[in-house]
């Protein structure tokens, strides 16, 4: 690349800085342990969650300000689609989701190198309950299966046959799970081990099932607007996020959650 198309691609980069200095990012208004913490509309003072730590070291490595809004995660994805909010953290892939915003890409693929997490989901089930999973046979999923609402899992496991049950949160569906209420519960293996450790009936009564049904990589996604107004800041943004990923500041911070 000669000095002129360089000095030209730094132009149109630092003036995309230059024009957002200030960015709104948008995530749920409930807990998704490591990512957020606590079931409010407000970020917590203290331990406010990966995600947001993320963000803030996002905010001194770019020069910028990022407004921080907790929100039902349908209105998160509505805000994002209508360029009310810039950026949204975090969402697994759905190609259906693409119409509400732009994932990090490369070669017109989704570019998993650029992710900002990986998460696991688990079954969750009764310790008296006879369930065995082998990571096939989900026909033995008869009743309902509790799962987190609006959550790309709850549209593999209806593929699969299962009788979804979509709520709030994982601790509803625990709740449920101890009512006999539901079968069984899919959840992020964060978020139900860690309500397994904090709340003692819970653990006392409800257990992990294993293999894993799945792992998935989760992205920080931005609006169609912002990215096309601002094309160089958006690249920027996830070529940060994913350096920000391994970086061993990060990775000190994540061991005091988990």
């Amino acid at each position: 690349m000669n000095v002129f198309c360089r000095t030209v691609m730094l132009i149109l980069l630092f003036t995309g800085i230059a024009q957002a200095q200030t960015i709104t990012f948008v995530c749920e208004n409930k807990q998704d342990v490591p990512t957020i913490m606590g079931n409010t509309t407000e970020v917590e003072d203290q331990k406010p969650g990966m995600g947001v730590e993320a963000v803030r070291m996002l905010e001194k490595e770019l020069g910028m300000t990022i407004v921080l809004k907790r929100l039902p995660w349908k209105r998160c994805m509505k805000e994002l689609a209508d360029g009310k909010a810039d950026g949204l953290f975090t969402a697994s892939y759905k190609e259906k989701r693409k119409k509400y915003g732009k994932y990090p890409e490369k070669d017109g693929q989704v570019d998993v190198s650029r992710r900002y997490s990986s998460s696991s989901y688990a079954f969750y089930r009764l310790k008296s309950s006879p369930l065995d999973f082998t990571g096939k046979n989900y026909g033995v999923f008869t009743g309902k299966i509790g799962g987190p609402r609006g959550y790309s899992i709850i549209d593999d496991l209806k593929a699969k046959g299962l009788k979804m049950d979509e709520s709030p949160s994982t601790e509803i569906d625990f709740k449920k799970l101890m009512g006999k209420r539901l079968q069984a519960v899919a959840a992020i293996e964060s978020n139900g081990d860690y309500f397994l450790t904090k709340n003692s009936e819970f653990s006392e009564n409800i257990e992990k099932m294993k293999p894993l049904i799945v792992e998935k990589p989760y992205y920080f996604m931005l609006s169609h607007q912002f990215y096309d107004k601002n094309p160089g800041m958006a690249e920027k943004i996830f070529d940060t996020i994913a350096e920000i990923r391994e970086n061993a500041e990060y990775q000190n911070k994540l061991a005091d959650y988990l």
